[in-house]
């Protein structure tokens, strides 16, 4: 059970008691050979779920399978063999299709392509696109790679400390970050640095989760920090961007005089 907060689909609660609902969100993990069971058939592993929730039925199971696997780039014949046969690419694949045969509202990807080679993370990047607009699935994409996020999001929420600091478009965030910490993460991009150069770095650490200073948590690290950093920030909106941050950036005046507080 969630010891707090809550989260809805449609206006419905996702961790309802109800086995139906707890069908509208599926996840795929960044490790796909630890999320796959070595001893099962790759079709037994994406069919089990859609016959335990009666989605199928036996007669239908095997054509279902092959579907999502052909889906994801796979043949078929792939159905009879066992995880430890596939590429890690290959894999993830498996580990999608198993997700997207439970005919989710939404999927969650926790860094699914992080462990990857780069010219497979770029090729299932483009699957993962298309793959979510035909089935009609909202996609939550957690990375700290804001290259794959600019690729695949249009919607952006940066969390530091396990707190939402900044949300917006996706290009508006990148192009006018209004965190401090957002603009560290663009700085630190390898595209960013200058020939020779080091990447940029963030100073510090990040704080012990069990003892985080009062007010914005970044406050300790952050180059614009005042005393007014010790107090929580309150939410700024401004159509389509939120952000909580005291000396937010790229204000004009009202940044510069607040950063030199």
């Amino acid at each position: 059970q969630p010891t707090m907060g809550a989260a809805e689909i449609g206006g419905e609660p996702v961790m309802s008691a109800g086995r139906k609902q707890n069908t509208r969100i599926q996840m795929v993990f960044q490790d796909p050979f630890a999320s796959l069971n070595p001893r099962m058939r790759v079709g037994d592993t994406i069919a089990e779920g859609p016959l335990v929730h009666r989605l199928v039925t036996r007669d239908q199971a095997q054509g279902d399978v092959a579907r999502w696997l052909v889906a994801v780039g796979l043949d078929a014949a792939a159905a009879e063999r066992f995880p430890h046969q596939f590429s890690g690419g290959q894999r993830q694949r498996v580990a999608i299709a198993r997700a997207l045969a439970m005919r989710p509202d939404a999927l969650v990807c926790d860094e699914p392509v992080a462990s990857l080679d780069v010219s497979i993370q770029a090729q299932i990047l483009v699957e993962m696109k298309s793959l979510v607009r035909d089935a009609g699935v909202s996609l939550v994409w957690i990375s700290h790679d804001l290259a794959t996020v600019s690729v695949l999001a249009s919607r952006l929420l940066v969390m530091y400390a396990g707190r939402l600091i900044e949300e917006g478009p996706t290009a508006e965030v990148l192009r006018r970050p209004r965190h401090p910490y957002t603009q560290g993460l663009i700085d630190s991009l390898p595209s960013r640095a200058a020939p020779g150069r080091d990447l940029a770095q963030i100073p510090g650490a990040t704080p012990a989760l069990t003892g985080l200073p009062s007010g914005c948590a970044f406050r300790s690290r952050c180059a614009h920090a005042t005393g007014a950093c010790a107090s929580a920030p309150a939410q700024t909106v401004e159509a389509p961007r939120t952000w909580r941050c005291h000396h937010p950036l790229h204000l004009g005046a009202v940044a510069t005089s607040a950063g030199a507080a």
